[in-house]
């Protein structure tokens, strides 16, 4: 059981950002506390504060220090916005609603961008969702002042700030300590039945233990390294801390190898196809390199900006991927409030805010459905039991507050393990917040739930009738990443560069894990109809299957020195063949043609080619252009 927790958040990465989160929002809701008693204000700038703090906290983590600086004059401006917004949807609902959504909207659209204005979309965000989610009341709005507002701003950033400089990131600590729980993970695996689930489990969360200490090392800024909070004259780095660092990521690198091809290769107690170098028990090589990583002082470095996506050659008739999203957004709030006042006049924000959640970072129409699915789940028993809590801790306002953040930081925590748990965590402590505001009552146990359900379906219909996004389309973009990637893999080992083969092996492993993200959808369809791998019409999640199976080959192409990819290149040449014939396939090319197995060779090329042909037969066949009609032959002349 420890041990599964511990795989749950493998180093406490993900525990350390909530809590820090969490200092964050109650400096800021006791700040905010102060002030407003002092210029007697209403209650509700108290909570506008403290969700802006936790909304502007997970924005602006792993970003630079200006980025952080410019948060100050941001979200305080944006603030002033959403004020005026608030106090015209108390005096004119649909005027306001609508004014509220362009907002929204064009916030939203405005992520389609990249560099700076991405970022201003995604700051300008938090002040019109605090908005949403406070139950301020009508005089209220109307008697509290827009720069109240810009002030509620100042105190979340100030406050985001001072927590993230108080509670730094220490990413080699983490990283060490993700690799111990990936030890612990290897000898429980040891222990396990072949082919049994709770092996697969633990395999996965294997790997996804390797992956965080990866990250991690990446994330780790020596103390001279560009944009590390050091002095400028400060020497290079001594070569044994970096040393340290690449000496961890080569050791779980192996012993990812060895144990999870081992896994697979359940008829024997070492991995054939893994080098005789590898066969050796590594925990031990682990265990040494994470207590030497551990040692490292290393800050962590900012998180690279997401570019502008190129322009389309269709225009405006074929808009971007983040354009449908934006428009989709748009049409599903406009629903949700216009259901919302229809059927709930009081208690409409239900509504609106499921909206705005399965639409806000929806990938497509599947991930809106799928999305939809979970937070239906997880909001239902969030409403039932929040409901029931929030009537036990009625009247407390002391322990409701409590009960508010424990709430908070479950959801913090497992937010990106299941979408469930933050949309349970949510509705919860939604439920007891608006219990302060004075809603009570058992009715709220099916109004509520069914504000949810009106939302969901209002998100859905506009992802499937709004500018559509295919989930097979989104698919398709995240494994073309993916194998240009393993492209790019196979071109360094033909080339004999072990380090750089190493590096693309990672690469293509988080270029496999953003096509599962996306697949998701996908896989839970394919549970629904009861179809299995193999069926005799693929799925689209068979073939992500498919291409995860061809990134666990070619990891073992990470173990080979460069005496190994020489003497290899001759396989290495027909699977870097049969690559392109994959890659034309799934771009749709009818000119791709079956890959040719592979009978001699490194046994991780032929399983590697092996993948790539079950790859090339699950991904469906490109559509046959129409043949035109062969020109008429002309007519003979007349004779004479």
């Amino acid at each position: 059981m420890l041990i599964a927790l511990r795989l749950l958040d493998p180093g406490r990465v993900r525990l350390r950002i909530a809590i820090r989160t969490i200092i964050a929002a109650i400096a800021a809701l006791l700040i905010a506390d102060a002030v407003s008693r002092s210029a007697h204000l209403p209650g509700g700038m108290v909570v506008i504060a403290t969700v802006v703090a936790v909304m502007v906290s997970r924005t602006l983590h792993a970003t630079t220090l200006p980025h952080r600086l410019t948060a100050l004059a941001y979200v305080p401006a944006v603030g002033i916005l959403a004020t005026f917004v608030g106090r015209l949807m108390a005096q004119s609902a649909f005027v306001g609603g609508t004014v509220f959504i362009a907002a929204v909207g064009g916030s939203r659209y405005l992520m389609r961008f990249g560099g700076k204005v991405r970022r201003l979309g995604r700051l300008a965000l938090t002040p019109l969702i605090a908005v949403l989610v406070t139950p301020v009341p009508p005089n209220a709005a109307k008697t509290t002042g827009p720069l109240w507002g810009a002030l509620c701003g100042v105190i979340a950033v100030a406050c985001v700030l001072l927590s993230q400089t108080a509670v730094r990131s220490r990413p080699a600590r983490e990283a060490a300590a993700a690799a111990e729980d990936f030890a612990r993970a290897a000898v429980r695996l040891r222990t396990l039945t072949p082919g049994s689930p709770a092996r697969a489990r633990t395999a996965r969360a294997m790997h996804a233990a390797a992956l965080v200490v990866q990250d991690r090392l990446d994330a780790a800024c020596l103390p001279s390294a560009p944009g590390a909070a050091h002095p400028a004259d400060t020497p290079n780095p001594p070569a044994p801390d970096r040393a340290a660092l690449d000496a961890l990521a080569s050791a779980v690198l192996t012993a990812e190898i060895h144990f999870l091809h081992a896994a697979e290769d359940t008829d024997s107690t070492a991995p054939s196809h893994v080098p005789a170098a590898a066969s050796t028990d590594p925990l031990a090589a682990v265990h040494a390199t994470a207590a030497a990583a551990r040692a490292v002082r290393a800050g962590e470095r900012p998180a690279a900006e997401a570019g502008a996506p190129k322009p389309r050659p269709g225009g405006w008739r074929d808009p971007q991927p983040q354009g449908r999203l934006s428009a989709q957004l748009v049409a599903a709030m406009a629903a949700a409030f216009a259901v919302g006042h229809l059927f709930f006049p009081h208690r409409w924000a239900w509504t609106l805010i499921t909206a705005f959640v399965v639409c806000s970072a929806a990938r497509g129409r599947g991930d809106v459905v799928h999305r939809s699915g979970l937070r239906v789940l997880g909001a239902f028993t969030g409403a039932v039991t929040g409901t029931l809590v929030a009537h036990v801790v009625a009247g407390d306002a002391p322990l409701a507050v409590t009960v508010i953040f424990c709430y908070l930081l479950i959801g913090l925590w497992l937010r990106e393990t299941t979408y469930a748990a933050w949309a349970f965590s949510v509705t919860s402590l939604l439920a007891v917040l608006y219990s302060l505001d004075g809603e009570h009552g058992a009715a709220l146990l099916v109004q509520r739930p069914e504000g949810i359900l009106l939302g969901s379906a209002c998100g859905i219909a506009a992802a499937y009738f709004v500018l559509p996004l295919h989930t097979e389309t989104v698919m398709r973009g995240r494994a073309a990443h993916a194998l240009r990637v393993l492209q790019d893999m196979l071109t360094a080992a033909r080339e004999g560069d072990p380090a750089e083969v190493r590096r693309q092996a990672r690469q293509l492993d988080r270029a496999a894990h953003d096509l599962a993200s996306v697949a998701a959808p996908a896989r839970a369809h394919r549970r629904l109809l009861g179809r299995r791998k193999g069926a005799a019409r693929p799925h689209a999640a068979d073939w992500a299957d498919s291409l995860a199976a061809c990134a666990r080959a070619a990891r073992a192409l990470a173990l080979a020195d460069t005496a190994d990819l020489a003497a290899s290149r001759p396989a290495l040449g027909l699977t870097a063949i049969n690559l392109g014939q994959v890659r034309r396939r799934l771009g749709g090319r009818p000119d791709a043609a079956p890959p040719r197995p592979a009978r001699t060779g490194p046994p991780h090329l032929i399983r590697l080619n092996t993948s790539l042909a079950e790859l090339y037969h699950r991904l469906p066949a490109p559509t046959a252009a129409p043949v035109p009609p062969p020109p008429a032959s002309p007519a003979p002349a007349p004779a004479g």
